[in-house]
């Protein structure tokens, strides 16, 4: 159905209005869009179709275009079932939208700038009235084949209110697989076939993909979760959440609760990031990968990644150990207007979160939003830039010298050692804490590095706190200084 065409149109010095967030590094800026009084912007993705127009689909199932250059908004599609992520072919513009029971092309035939054919690509999965039966991505690699992810279903009747659901509970978890495939990852080949990807996701509110194919996945905290978390997808991988093996063709049929959740944990490929729940995150988004070659700052190759609840944006770095990813998590600028669910990057490097607030509340307030954040090219903010793992400990990278004297001090690096059980109960507490100090300190020849001696182990995480004393050679404060690193191999 082709939608009532709705222009509306700011001035530009209107559009943007300058925010400042209480942590935001040297640089940086945040600008806030004035989205017109009549337009309900929940975003669930956005794309950009050229130099200057955003797209952006809706929980509320429309398709918006925003002219970032003379603020116009007008509406590209609606009556959508909530739409939750988009995807434009660099080439021909073609645009597809990831909707609650299918993914969909969207054709505007006669160019007039409004959809008119709306077109099934695949609707592979199952799908009840369940609320939490959401549908994520798209996201689309090298060789044409999309990926998406699947929610599992609100099953335990005392939360989804009805016992019409309560189905695949897995050792008395919460979630469970009311329809199928839901808590898998999909792939939708070039022509259109439907693939079970990996499984075992419980509520994988945002997918992403790096330049070399990786794709990668957020998950939050719940059962069999122990905190939120980012997720490396490979084929045929279990990610931790057992309910989606009914659909698995091994499992089908058979009793999971037979199964323990020792042999489940062996079974589960680890996160490659565990993302600190209430600390850093409650509720994160789309891992988006800056490649914008410096035009963002000096964190090119980085994922940046925005929260729900926190509303804030946060930095991870990934490295490959011993052939599977792991890696940094770190605060970046906090808090933004509502909660940041969505991110994309426009061709001026500057990068556009799309917010909302609906459902479970956000730090902020605000129902939706969309906010830009920009470098000034110039800048560079002292900052913890990433941490890297060696055989011997950690190698903090700084984007400025520290300064010699107090870079040097092993009093200045606190650093927690602990754990998170995995569990179908709802998250976990920190297990196994263990506080110590590097055994040593040393500085690269430019002292951007600090290459710390710490004594080392398999599968715990590692919180770094920085000390006030610790700052740049100019005197510049470093912004960020808790950081966390996933270790779960360690350099043979």
């Amino acid at each position: 159905m082709k939608p009532t065409r709705f222009i509306f149109a700011s001035l530009l010095l209107a559009a943007f209005v300058q925010a400042a967030p209480s942590r935001l590094p040297a640089g940086y800026a945040v600008d806030t869009v004035d989205i017109p009084k009549e337009i309900t912007l929940g975003v669930g993705g956005m794309a950009f179709l050229d130099e200057t127009t955003l797209l952006i689909c809706t929980r509320e199932g429309e398709v918006w275009k925003f002219n970032t250059g003379n603020g116009k908004w007008s509406l590209f599609a609606d009556g959508l079932h909530e739409s939750l992520g988009l995807w434009v072919n660099p080439k021909n513009k073609v645009v597809y939208v990831m909707q609650r029971p299918e993914l969909t092309k969207l054709v505007d035939s006669n160019k007039d700038g409004v959809a008119d054919q709306y077109q099934t690509v695949n609707a592979g999965w199952g799908l009840t009235d369940n609320y939490h039966e959401y549908s994520f991505g798209p996201v689309r690699d090298s060789k044409g084949n999309f990926y998406g992810t699947l929610n599992t279903s609100l099953s335990w009747p005392g939360w989804a209110g009805s016992a019409k659901w309560d189905k695949a509970r897995v050792h008395d978890s919460k979630m469970g697989r009311a329809a199928k495939y839901r808590g898998w990852s999909f792939q939708i080949t070039p022509d259109g076939k439907f693939v079970p990807f990996s499984l075992g996701m419980r509520s994988p509110a945002g997918i992403g993909i790096s330049k070399d194919d990786d794709i990668f996945y957020t998950d939050n905290q719940g059962d069999w979760n122990e905190t939120s978390t980012l997720h490396h997808v490979v084929k045929d991988r279990f990610h931790g959440h057992p309910s989606s093996y009914y659909d698995h063709p091994k499992y089908i049929g058979k009793d999971l609760n037979k199964i323990s959740i020792e042999e489940y944990r062996k079974m589960r490929a680890r996160p490659a990031v565990f993302i600190p729940h209430g600390e850093l995150a409650n509720s994160p988004g789309e891992p988006v990968f800056d490649y914008t070659g410096g035009k963002f700052g000096p964190f090119n190759g980085q994922i940046i990644l925005g929260d729900q609840t926190k509303s804030n944006l946060m930095r991870l770095h990934v490295e490959k150990v011993d052939g599977e990813f792991q890696g940094m998590a770190i605060n970046f600028i906090s808090p933004l207007q509502t909660g940041c669910i969505r991110g994309v990057f426009g061709p001026d490097g500057s990068f556009w979160v799309g917010q909302t607030g609906r459902g479970w509340g956000s730090v902020g307030g605000k129902q939706f939003g969309l906010q830009r954040v920009r470098w000034d090219g110039k800048t560079t903010p002292m900052a913890i830039h990433h941490i890297s793992l060696t055989r011997t400990g950690f190698d903090v990278h700084f984007t400025l010298p520290v300064d010699a004297a107090t870079g040097v001090d092993v009093a200045n690096y606190d650093i927690m050692e602990y754990e998170y059980r995995y569990r179908p109960q709802y998250g976990s507490p920190k297990e196994k804490q263990k506080k110590m100090k590097p055994t040593a300190v040393k500085l690269s020849a430019d002292r951007k590095v600090a290459h710390l001696t710490v004594p080392l182990n398999a599968e715990k995480i590692y919180q770094f706190n920085l000390n006030q004393n610790l700052r740049a050679t100019s005197g510049a404060e470093i912004v960020n200084r808790v950081a966390w690193y996933t270790a779960n191999r360690l350099h043979k």
